[in-house]
């Protein structure tokens, strides 16, 4: 077995006071003035945990070894009352044992939260953010630049470990023909779309609340409720109306300037007179990051179908 070697000095900077001072943000663009287009690469964890990339910047404009980056992302840890959270590097080439430095990795807690892991030294190899519960690995997902294959490690062989300890109905979704299909949905899906740093005031949590808003006021109805999904670009929105206003409200939608409506998942009315709900983006395509338009399509409408769901079943 190929030796897994830790070979990077990752300091945590989560809640630490001078991150978030004033000019915080200015000093990080001035240390890691590059933001990195990233892409996910193998990844596994047990039911309840899951890792999400939302940033990777660094001061160059590649991975590379002798690199700085800073990587942001969220936390979910359901498999184990506590574990460490670390960014590390599994090496190409055997070697030794290094010695981790303090703050290269922290410690949560059973639950949900945001990290920013920084790292130095880079060795060549690839990068990963994973769980150590008693030191040991616990799944993870890693990660690389987009367009440098020879940066993002594909290979699952890192989990076998972990895998081989589900239980049956977890493991029958991790392997076998199951896998392989799911496998080539996520393929086709992509890693979800982080929000664009220069995204339009529009197209934000607020902007969107605002503008339907305004859609009913033309309309003159007043909707049951309004949801947004900022999860991930482009944020959706979800509306409930009584009866047939959902018709009304799509048309006046539509005559907006700034923003372009291409459909939902619902219905405009219900034969028995009953509320109406619907998930749909308003957002329109020119505003799309130009590298991520194809992934935002692919993904779209399961994003639809999941948020529809999720606010119906809420009413």
């Amino acid at each position: 077995m190929k030796t897994i070697s830790l070979t990077l000095a990752a300091a945590f900077l989560l809640y630490a006071p001078s991150l978030f001072a004033k000019g915080a943000q200015e000093n990080t663009e001035r240390q890691f003035p590059h933001v990195i287009k990233y892409e996910l690469g193998a990844s596994g964890f047990f039911a309840g945990d899951q890792i999400t990339i939302t940033s990777v910047r660094g001061d160059r404009k590649h991975i590379e070894p002798d690199g700085n980056y800073l990587v942001e992302g969220s936390y979910t840890l359901g498999s184990a009352d506590s574990a460490d959270l670390a960014l590390f590097c599994t090496s190409r080439e055997p070697s030794g044992p290094m010695p981790i430095q303090d703050g290269q990795r922290i410690q949560i807690s059973r639950g949900a939260g945001k990290f920013l892991l920084y790292e130095t030294n880079l060795a060549d190899g690839w990068l990963h953010v994973s769980f150590y519960p008693n030191s040991k690995s616990h799944g993870g997902v890693y990660f690389g630049e987009e367009g440098r294959e020879n940066t993002i490690m594909r290979n699952q062989d890192w989990f076998h470990g972990f895998t081989d300890k589900l239980t049956d109905k977890q493991r029958d979704i991790g392997s076998g023909p199951a896998s392989e299909a799911n496998r080539a949905l996520l393929a086709y899906l992509g890693a979800p779309v982080p929000v664009p740093a220069d995204m339009d005031a529009k197209y934000t949590r607020k902007g969107l609340s605002n503008a339907i808003q305004l859609a009913a006021r033309n309309a003159g109805i007043i909707p049951k409720r309004i949801a947004i999904d900022d999860s991930e670009f482009p944020f959706l929105v979800g509306v409930i109306c009584s009866g047939s206003d959902a018709a009304k409200l799509k048309a006046e939608i539509k005559k907006m300037d700034g923003y372009e409506y291409g459909g939902s998942v619902g219905n405009d009315s219900n034969s028995d007179g009953s509320d109406t709900c619907n998930a749909f983006s308003i957002v329109p395509y020119q505003a799309y990051p130009q590298d991520a338009s194809q992934r935002i399509h692919h993904r779209l409408m399961l994003r639809y179908q999941v948020f529809y769901e999720k606010i119906n079943a809420q009413e």
